[in-house]
Parts: C-alpha cells; structure tokens; sequence
C-alpha cells in the first residue's frame, strides 16, 4: 500500500530475489527510485532521455557506464554520487547489500528509456 505525507507518494514498484524498487513521487510530479539491491546482482544496462543523478546511500556497488565506445568502471561507496547526462549508459554491480537513490531531472513520464544489449544481458543473466 503506498505511503503518502504532504504530497509526496512511496510505492513499493517491484520485489524480488534482487531486491526492492520504491518509487517517490513529489509533489511537482518528478520522481526518486529508492532501490535495495542484494550482492551479487547487476541493475539498469540502459540510458535515458534525460539526466539523472544515483547516489549511493549504503553498500559498494560497481558502476559501469559506456564512455566514447570504453567501458569505464567505478567503485562506489556510501556517499558518492555520480551524475548521468542524457543518453549515457549505466549499469551498476552490487558488491553489497546496497540502497540507491536515482533522480531523473525530468518530471516523470516526459523520459524514456533504452536498454543497452551488451550490459542488458548482464542484468537479465543475473
């Protein structure tokens, strides 16, 4: 059942042996995901039409995104934040039971999003 305080909406989205999906609707219609992801596991493998921002809030996580063809890796700790222009893609590799808030800077349904096949299959194998 979703959550609701002052016009700002939590909503369990999706559970499952990789963890949770909350969406956090705000009041002038953008959107955080909050996302518990076990070790072990791989999420996103895809870009989006818009920027947005992940920051790590607990765990280690490995951060891939695709750089001018390379693949450009980063370990994350709690309290980075990386930032994702509009159409770079992503991936991150949980090393730990980790919580990740993404921001979209675009109010929600005004992005899409595009699935990268290489890291895609990463994420669907795990």
């Amino acid at each position: 059942m979703p959550t609701q305080t002052s016009s700002t909406v939590v909503k369990l989205e999706h559970q499952d042996h990789r963890g949770e999906i909350y969406s956090i609707q705000l009041p002038d219609n953008r959107e955080l995901m909050l996302l518990r992801s076990v070790a072990g596991i791989f999420r996103g493998g895809h870009s989006h039409s818009c920027d947005e921002i992940v920051a790590l809030l607990t765990g280690k996580m490995r951060y891939h995104k695709l750089i001018a063809q390379k693949t450009i890796e980063r370990v994350m700790k709690p309290g980075d934040v990386s930032y994702n222009p509009a159409g770079q893609i992503h991936m991150g590799e949980f090393l730990e039971e980790s919580w990740v808030v993404e921001f979209k800077l675009a109010k929600k349904g005004e992005w899409m999003q595009e699935n990268y096949p290489p890291f895609r299959e990463k994420v669907e194998a795990a």
